[in-house]
């Protein structure tokens, strides 16, 4: 199939928009399908067609992932599902929250680590998808509390959210300049 390389992602993100959205209500695409979004950008721009050594950001992704359980930990104590529900309008409950963030989320960043270690063009989508999602979006969490309450307060998730944005963003600035030394090679 001509394309799968954008064709399989952007079917993933339409799915994964779709999914979001009967779990977590309008918040979930647009934050879920954003990430999804803004990762396939960053697919483009980077290893789209410039695939590197994936061995040297596994270590950084895996340690994002167990960050990202821990948030997602919190998120589940502090009770993000009223969060959600705020946020999109309608309620959202702990079952379907902790059934995208606890259970498939975690086996989507797992499957992913498969896809990277094997090299797979849709591997290397899925990275740029989570470093985007990890740098980015779980920094959504810091503007939840003025969209709620028109002020700073503690709302589920704010206290880890950062966790996962360091090892991502060290494995993202890795993805730039393998990408980077790579295309410099074609000229």
């Amino acid at each position: 199939m001509k394309n799968k390389d954008i064709l399989i992602p952007g079917v993933f993100i339409i799915f994964l928009s779709i999914f979001s959205y009967f779990l977590l209500g309008k918040i979930g695409p647009i934050v879920i399908g954003g990430a999804g979004a803004g990762g396939f950008l960053l697919y483009l721009k980077t290893s789209y067609k410039t695939h590197f050594d994936t061995s040297k950001v596994i270590i950084y992704y895996l340690l994002a992932v167990i960050f990202f359980i821990v948030h997602v930990y919190e998120e589940y104590i502090f009770g993000f599902e009223q969060v959600a529900s705020q946020l999109g309008g309608s309620s959202v409950t702990q079952r379907d929250f902790l059934t995208f963030a606890a259970f498939f989320g975690p086996i989507m960043w797992i499957a992913g680590a498969i896809l990277i270690l094997k090299k797979w063009p849709l591997g290397y989508y899925f990275l740029s998808f989570f470093y985007f999602a990890m740098t980015v979006a779980e920094l959504t969490h810091f503007i939840f509390p003025f969209i709620i309450y028109g002020e700073w307060q503690y709302t589920a998730g704010v206290a880890t959210a950062a966790l996962p944005l360091i090892p991502a963003w060290l494995g993202l600035r890795i993805t730039l300049q393998e990408t980077k030394k790579i295309k410099a090679s074609r000229k």
